[in-house]
């Protein structure tokens, strides 16, 4: 395909973004402040992760790509009292950013200033990811054999000047941007149409994918679950990742906060983007079997262009292209104009404010968004042709997760600190570094090889403490999130909190002129009219949000020392209120006691329980492997008898078959006996049907018939009619494992009685042989107790099933043995899981 084609359609989708942004702006206003267009503006977290890197995933680690998609799902379920608690703050004292947050929540301190320069660095390598998207893909159009850098640093140029012409406009930042919404909905719309329209040709013209791939043992795993606690472990770990991504990434603060234009529309998006993200993932699976087929050679992350190139038409590659590009762009945009606003917010207005500068503050921020684009770029020529896409975008969810423990801290724990808040942010910051950043330019050839070996054994970067088995993402994770919750913890609870700040007061001339240097007299004048009638600690607090919006809560904090006050401290509380706060502390100190007490015996019960059921699953492992050994060896040695005389008489071929019959059919009820009692120990709920248990009696009777018949044992039955609702197949089991046990000790005779007792069916099976010995009785239904042979199951699960129908068996008194169960007629509740 053309190179000079494939430039002309990427430029030219670039500047539809320009018109759509623009009709947003104007007549398409209240579109894009829809809510509608708000659950798609959320989309802005697919990617080109997701377009390109998602398919490049799955054709190496298989299911586990699904894991980045599942945990935003299930952090959607915070939002009914997280997003809108955030909400409410955000729209009261303006926030941009969980940066101002923290500012909001911890005081005057560095750790807005920490937050933003931390997340700028953070978020390069998936800035970076964007831009190498974009580039791949047009090299592979074009066939260009180039850098990868071609067309990467005109891309980031245009989406630098459009963040800047739709995002920067004015220097409030808490603004809404209609049209950057609406071109963000717009390309969400793109990328998802494009990609189910790249799967949907691409399965039409080749077929599944599915009957191919379970036959070849290279691709069968990636149709798996991932095994071994390291697998399960890199699952939930990357589940909890892109949930705490999806909640911390600034462009999703961005979205979801700053432009929600109406908090009713949350209830929308808290459906709309999960099924979003359904079905951008639906053709992933289908279409990394179909490169790893028929590509093995290529570049997994190019799938989604190879395969419609190669087997459908150019035409379907463009689009595809176009889909990924607008993955990309999208974020780009949202992205680099968030962190614009914490650079200039947290960096630029404090150093402005001191060079008494602040009228160049927008120039500031426009100057951010070419900076940032520009590092983006630079840290893809370093370090961004030796990751895969999805490796590079893991590297900075890890960073944005560091964000969590502080903020979520500071949201629900009263006793968080700004001491505790800091030493968490610097410990997971190092961490993080030390454990993947500094690695990914390692291994780009930045930095010596050496260093991905660690001073010591225990501090290897990639296995900190010795730790082995753990990818690098995952061990990252975990190490510097762990790191960071530790310290934010233990740090607030050994700091003492500082005297509690004192309030401001102040005239509102004084504060209407402040805003009116600051901000301009229109704004001066909106100040002065919400402010009448307020009280002088409310007006300073509300200009004290309108100065925040603009230029960053520390900036507008030190501006508002020169015109206010403090405010006269409150009386001291009175003792009883004093004491009744005692009180109420002294009360949930108890409660929490309690608690940790009931839970402590209940964590003693269940380990109580894993030790008894890790014993039973030693026992039955040991009595399996005995018991079966026997028939499996007289079955082996009579087939090999079998094969080695052909030539035998009629009737010594005719015993050896005989006795291989029944050594087979031993060997089915051993197996049988344990896959029964897997069963109960998984919990199968029951089936209950309507079942005629004499009809049922019956079918047992003549199941075991041939035995007696070998055994010469009489089978004698009464039976009456009897009708209930149970589970046929449980019952069955039940009578025939009596029946066995039965013939297993009978000398002549076994009978099977059926009556009914009230409400319940009784039967009684009885056998003429020297019974249960006294000292054996207590134990005759407990697992592994065989006194004649057998795995010592029968019984045990004749008793489990029995309880789990809801009915009752016992050991009669008797000459022989009886052995005796109730069923109930009727159900009124039941027990799914099958005995005590």
């Amino acid at each position: 395909m053309s190179t000079l084609w494939v430039l002309l359609i990427l430029f030219l989708y670039l500047a539809s973004l320009f018109l759509v942004a623009l009709w947003g702006e104007g007549r398409g206003r209240t579109l894009a402040q829809s809510a509608h267009a708000y659950a798609f503006s959320l989309a802005v977290y697919a990617t080109a992760w997701t377009f390109f890197g998602s398919v490049g995933r799955a054709a190496t680690e298989g299911m586990g790509f699904l894991s980045i998609y599942l945990g935003p799902t299930l952090a959607l379920l915070l939002w009914p009292f997280l997003h809108g608690r955030l909400l409410e703050l955000a729209r009261t004292h303006r926030l941009t950013s969980w940066a101002d947050f923290l500012f909001l929540r911890y005081g005057p301190g560095p750790l807005g200033s920490l937050v933003a320069g931390f997340l700028v660095v953070g978020l390069l390598p998936y800035l970076a990811l964007q831009l190498k998207a974009i580039a791949q893909g047009f090299l592979f159009l074009s066939g260009g054999r180039a850098p990868l850098v071609d067309v990467a640093l005109p891309t980031a140029l245009l989406l630098a000047l459009f963040a800047i012409l739709f995002g920067t406009r004015h220097l409030d930042p808490s603004e809404k941007h209609p049209g950057l919404v609406l071109a963000v909905a717009f390309e969400s719309w793109v990328k998802l149409l494009a990609f189910l329209l790249v799967g949907g040709v691409v399965l039409w013209q080749l077929g599944n994918p599915f009957p191919q791939a379970q036959e070849d043992p290279r691709l069968r795993p990636l149709l798996l679950p991932h095994e071994g606690l390291s697998g399960h472990l890199a699952w939930v770990s990357l589940v909890l990742l892109s949930g705490l991504a999806f909640l911390f990434l600034p462009r999703q603060f961005h979205v979801s906060v700053v432009e929600n234009a109406n908090p009713h529309h949350l209830r929308l998006a808290a459906w709309l983007f999960p099924l979003y993200l359904l079905l951008i993932n639906l053709p992933v699976v289908p279409l990394a079997l179909w490169g790893r087929l028929l590509l093995p050679q290529e570049n997994p992350d190019l799938y989604v262009l190879a395969l419609p190139l190669e087997f459908v038409s150019p035409a379907l590659a463009l689009l595809a292209f176009l889909g990924g590009v607008s993955a990309a762009t999208a974020m780009v945009i949202v992205e680099s104009l968030a962190l614009s606003i914490l650079i200039s917010n947290h960096l630029l207005s404090p150093l402005l404010l001191r060079r008494k500068a602040l009228g160049s503050l927008l120039v500031g921020r426009r100057v951010s968004i070419l900076l940032v684009m520009l590092l983006a770029y630079l840290y893809f020529r370093l370090a961004g042709e030796a990751y895969a896409l999805v490796a590079m975008g893991l590297i900075s969810f890890v960073a944005v997760a560091q964000l969590a423990p502080a903020s979520l801290l500071g949201l629900f724990w009263r006793g968080a600190t700004p001491q505790g808040a800091l030493a968490g942010l610097l410990g997971g910051m190092l961490v993080w570094a030390y454990t993947l950043f500094l690695p990914a330019l390692a291994r780009s050839g930045w930095l010596p090889p050496s260093f991905l070996e660690g001073p010591h054994p225990l501090l290897h970067p990639e296995g900190l403490l010795g730790i082995q088995g753990l990818d690098p993402v995952t061990h990252g994770f975990l190490a510097s999130l762990g790191v960071n919750l530790a310290l934010a913890v233990g740090v607030s609870l050994f700091t003492r909190k500082g005297r509690i700040p004192v309030g401001r007061t102040g005239e509102l001339t004084e504060l209407t002129a402040l805003v009116e240097r600051v901000l301009g007299p229109e704004v001066g004048k909106a100040f002065r009219e919400e402010a009448l009638g307020l009280t002088g600690p409310q007006a300073v607090a509300l200009a004290e949000s309108w100065l925040s919006a603009s230029l960053g809560p520390a900036t507008a904090r030190l501006l508002l020392l020169s015109a206010t006050q403090e405010a006269p401290e409150a009386p001291p509380p009175p003792l009883e209120t004093l004491l009744e706060e005692a009180a109420r502390e002294s009360r949930e100190v108890r409660a929490y006691a309690r608690a940790l007490e009931e839970a402590k015996r209940e964590l003693s019960e269940a380990y109580e329980r894993l030790k008894a059921l890790d014993q039973a699953k030693d026992e039955i492992l040991a009595t399996v492997s005995h018991e079966l050994k026997t028939p499996l060896t007289a079955v082996r040695a009579l087939a090999e008898i079998l094969e080695a005389n052909p030539d035998l008489e009629e009737e010594e071929r005719r015993r050896f078959t005989t006795l291989l019959a029944k050594e087979a059919a031993r060997l089915s009820r051993l197996v049988e006996e344990v896959l029964a009692y897997t069963r109960l120990q998984a919990g199968v709920p029951l089936a209950r049907s309507p079942t005629d248990l004499k009809a049922l009696a019956e079918e047992a009777l003549a199941l075991v018939e041939p035995l007696a018949r070998e055994k010469g044992i009489a089978m004698e039955c009464q039976l009456a009619g009897v009708q209930a609702l149970t589970d046929r197949d449980r019952v069955l089991q039940v009578l025939l494992n009596l029946l066995h046990n039965a013939l297993r000790h009978a000398r002549s005779q076994v009978r099977l009685e059926l009556t009914t007792t009230g409400p319940e069916a009784l039967f009684r099976i009885q056998d003429d042989g020297p019974g249960v010995p006294e000292e054996a009785r207590a134990l005759v239904f407990e697992p592994f107790q065989s006194f004649s042979g057998g795995t010592g199951l029968g019984l045990f699960l004749a008793r489990r099933l029995v309880e789990g129908l809801g009915g009752r068996i016992w050991l009669e008194n008797e000459g022989g043995a009886v052995f005796a169960f109730t069923l109930p007629l009727e159900v009124a509740h039941e027990n799914p899981g099958g005995g005590r």
